[in-house]
């Protein structure tokens, strides 16, 4: 008789609001669609501070619903936003900011976490770096109970983490997503503001290099979502290559605890291995 698959409660913690369809989405989509599993999102900042065209305030309003959006297309549990101000992750006391993620894990009692990795080389954004450290530690110690033992929810324990970066180390867990890509993709381009703003940067990095570039500055209206689409599957199946696979995301794979290392079992092992 084939094995029973334990359920899994899935918890993501990023810093942005398309930080975890740039890096994620497909992952996401294949826990819900194949193995039912329940997913929270968990952003972190406002980001007020996406956008070379909009105002913060107006930045606030527009890319919370389309954050909430997405999560709709994903089939996400819930879309929380925290509310902290954009770019300043790092300011925020190290102590606070574990403590919300750990309020957060206990919650929704999360089996796996997926975050930023806390130890993944080059990453420059503070937000990431900030959110991808308290992730690690609210997670290795959400089942200690005097931990925050103020916290309304119980200690609960994850057992593994799926560690994402825009430059990985280490990360030999390649998640097939050639059958849910544009599930990502409709996920990500609901992010309208943000799209606009990476192509926005795209622009002015091109101007700084003193390329002329007419597809990026003679966009019509509308197209950088095409833009990004076509970027975003490129990466994918540059990753996918890696693995043999068609398009994939890439993770570091994390398991929490001792017992498979002190007991030289395997009972922590990725859905996707």
């Amino acid at each position: 008789m084939a094995e029973e698959r334990r359920k899994k409660t899935v918890l993501v913690v990023v810093a942005h609001a398309d930080d975890m369809e740039f890096m994620a989405a497909g992952t996401v989509a294949r826990f819900i669609r194949d193995f039912g599993y329940p997913v929270y999102e968990y952003i972190l900042t406002d980001n007020s501070r996406g956008s070379y065209r909009l105002s913060g305030p107006e930045l606030v309003a527009v890319s919370a619903e389309e954050a909430r959006a997405a999560g709709r297309i994903l089939g996400l549990e819930e879309v929380r936003l925290e509310g902290y101000r954009d770019g300043e992750l790092d300011r925020v006391p190290p102590g606070e900011l574990r403590g919300k993620i750990m309020a957060m894990i206990r919650e929704v009692r999360a089996d796996i976490v997926m975050s930023w990795d806390p130890f993944a080389p080059y990453e420059d954004h503070p937000d990431h770096r900030a959110v991808a450290m308290a992730t690690l530690e609210a997670a290795a110690f959400a089942s200690n109970p005097l931990f925050h033992p103020e916290h309304a929810a119980p200690p609960h324990m994850p057992t593994e983490a799926y560690w994402f970066a825009k430059s990985p180390m280490n990360a030999r867990l390649f998640v097939d997503i050639s059958a849910v890509m544009d599930l990502k993709v409709a996920a990500l381009l609901a992010h309208d503001c943000q799209m606009v703003l990476t192509v926005d940067a795209l622009v002015r990095e091109a101007r700084a290099l003193g390329v002329d570039l007419p597809m990026l500055e003679n966009l019509e209206e509308g197209a950088h979502g095409a833009l990004v689409e076509m970027g975003i599957r490129q990466h994918c199946a540059r990753v996918g290559a890696e693995a043999g696979l068609e398009c994939a995301e890439q993770f570091r794979h994390e398991k929490f605890g001792m017992l498979d290392m002190v007991l030289g079992t395997d009972f922590v092992r990725p859905d996707f291995a």
